[in-house]
């Protein structure tokens, strides 16, 4: 980046508590980032300016969980897109007023973009003065941070669109789009890169220089620490103090649901009490007392061959009850007797013509 190139970039934020976390590293609010070995001036801290949002991470959370509230926008997926952040970059070295350029640069994303900023910081504590700006991805009452962001061709869309508005007017150029090189091409820029760090040692002191060597290690560190001998580092899981552990919010036990039992939760296979009565209305389940009938013989007294005795109820093919209780006369009473089916009394019918018709022939 030359000292009169503006520099745009989109990411989407993914996460239940992404925008909080964002938000921490925007407002310094991250103490792991704020050491000796950070590239972070920790006396410069105080010179860094909100031009939109919050002070604190908790309350530009809040903000959001407000705005999509009062969207009536309910619960999103895992891997929902909940924010969109945009990194707005002058030049290491650069004449431009800061003040005026990002405020600028926040007027064109309002503007562009058209959803609720959540956040507008500005850092000067690093080497190249920047402004970091959260967008809560909120359109007609829905989530479309895809939407947004868009395709290839709609960032190039956003990248003429701020260099126009913004750019342009504060004497920036625009970027060039990076060129594809080849493997051979590749080659030989790390030996260029590689001559020039051992002929000029000073350069790995150069704050830019270190970011990028530092984001270009940083994809893929493994194969440079075995050259060096080192180790990578196993990674630790987070241990929780004992009072971590017993102050943990545990979910409470839901009401106990019994089956067949409980009167309240529509039991299966048991019944409360009910009045007695003569007839049972259901043959399924189990009633709470016995049904009471006349004391009176109901079985038949007559055995047909092939039953078997001492069991507690027989029932075999040929037997048929001599009498049956009836609950709305109140009496005992015998069954109907079987009527002969219609196919035997038609043959019946037959053979008898068929014996009138054979004796008037013997009479002839």
């Amino acid at each position: 980046m030359n000292s009169a190139t503006q520099f745009v970039a989109l990411k989407k934020l993914t996460g239940k508590d992404i925008i909080r976390i964002a938000a921490k590293h925007n407002l310094r609010e991250i103490q792991a980032e704020i050491g000796a070995d950070s590239h972070i001036d920790h006396a410069r801290i105080g010179m860094n300016k909100i031009l939109a949002g919050a002070a604190s991470s908790a309350a530009v959370a809040a903000d959001a969980e407000r705005l999509m509230h009062d969207a009536g926008v309910g619960n999103l997926r895992r891997d929902a897109v909940r924010g969109i952040e945009i990194v707005i970059s002058l030049p290491t070295v650069s004449p431009i007023d800061y003040a005026d350029f990002f405020s600028d640069s926040l007027d064109w994303v309002r503007e562009f973009f058209a959803v609720p900023v959540l956040s507008a910081v500005v850092h000067l504590d690093e080497a190249a003065t920047h402004c970091h700006v959260l967008l809560l991805p909120l359109v007609d009452g829905r989530m479309a941070g895809s939407d947004l962001v868009g395709n290839r061709m709609r960032l190039k869309v956003m990248q003429a669109g701020f260099y126009e508005c913004v750019g342009q007017r504060h004497g920036l150029t625009r970027p060039k789009a990076p060129r594809r090189l080849n493997s051979g091409a590749r080659h030989k820029c790390a030996s260029m890169m590689f001559t020039a760090l051992v002929d000029n040692p000073d350069l790995l002191l150069r704050p830019d220089v270190e970011k990028l060597l530092l984001e270009a290690f940083g994809r893929n560190p493994e194969p440079l620490l075995v050259a060096l001998g080192m180790a990578l580092p196993t990674p630790t899981k987070p241990c929780k103090t004992f009072t971590e552990i017993m102050t943990k919010p545990c979910s409470l036990e839901g009401p106990a649901k019994p089956i067949g039992f409980n009167r309240d939760s529509k039991p299966i296979g048991f019944v409360p009490d009910v009045p007695e009565k003569h007839q049972s209305l259901s043959c399924v389940g189990f009633t709470s007392k016995p049904q009471s009938f006349p004391d009176r013989s109901m079985a038949s007294t007559d055995t047909s061959e092939g039953c078997q005795d001492g069991d507690t109820f027989t029932r075999c093919r040929d037997d048929a009850p001599a009498e049956y209780w009836d609950s709305e006369l109140g009496e005992y009473r015998s069954p109907p007797k079987a009527k002969p089916s219609s196919v035997r009394s038609a043959a019946v019918r037959e053979l008898e013509r068929g014996v009138a018709r054979l004796g008037l022939a013997r009479g002839r």
